[in-house]
């Protein structure tokens, strides 16, 4: 099933227009690409030196957690976006969440990737946080070692394509269920995705 969505996504909805509705696959899908893509991240900066006590046991947990909430939020709304611009017949949260399919395979790929090849680098010790200004250089040295890392940069390359593929998606899903709104819904869809990842790019800099 999977595999059509990703290779024939315009016969998957095609036939998908066909059965009743059905959240659940839809909602996993999203959550579980989030909670891989949350794991990736943990997973890639393990080696580094955190001021979140308690290890690397508590970064996977705390990656976890933020990674459901974060994937429970996503689908949320961006279904909700899919279902102002479409239209009540776009069925919109099953859009949306198919369409995660390649964030949920380029999250399983990533935590491999970042388990075999974390970031290393030096850092100075973790100054006190009471030293706002020391603590704030350290933030910039940490994300600076971070964006120059090739782990990094080919994670997020993959998160691009992964994105890209997604509004092939939405636009082909659209096009059977709601055809008159299908380029508009997706290039909107489109620009709010691309702005936020590029937002979550300049703040590593």
């Amino acid at each position: 099933m999977m595999l059509d969505v990703l290779l024939q996504p315009t016969n998957f909805f095609r036939a998908l227009s066909e059965r009743k509705p059905n959240l659940v696959a839809p909602f996993f899908i999203v959550v579980a690409a989030a909670v891989a893509a949350s794991l990736g991240q943990a997973l890639l900066t393990r080696l580094l030196p955190s001021p979140i006590p308690g290890g690397v046991a508590v970064q996977l947990v705390l990656a976890l957690v933020g990674g459901v909430v974060g994937g429970m939020v996503a689908w949320g709304l961006g279904g909700l976006v899919v279902r102002l611009l479409a239209g009540p017949d776009s069925r919109a949260w099953e859009v949306y969440g198919w369409a995660s399919v390649p964030g949920l395979l380029v999250g399983l790929v990533a935590i491999p990737l970042a388990a075999l090849f974390p970031i290393t680098g030096d850092l100075p010790p973790i100054p006190p946080l009471t030293d706002v200004e020391a603590f704030q250089a350290w933030q910039r040295a940490y994300r600076q070692l971070i964006w120059e890392a090739t782990g990094f940069r080919i994670l997020q390359g993959l998160g691009l394509l992964s994105a890209l593929w997604s509004f092939g998606i939405i636009w082909s899903a659209l096009k059977v269920l709601a055809p008159a709104k299908a380029l508009v819904t997706t290039l909107v869809i489109a620009a709010v995705s691309l702005a936020f990842m590029v937002w979550g790019l300049l703040s590593q800099r």
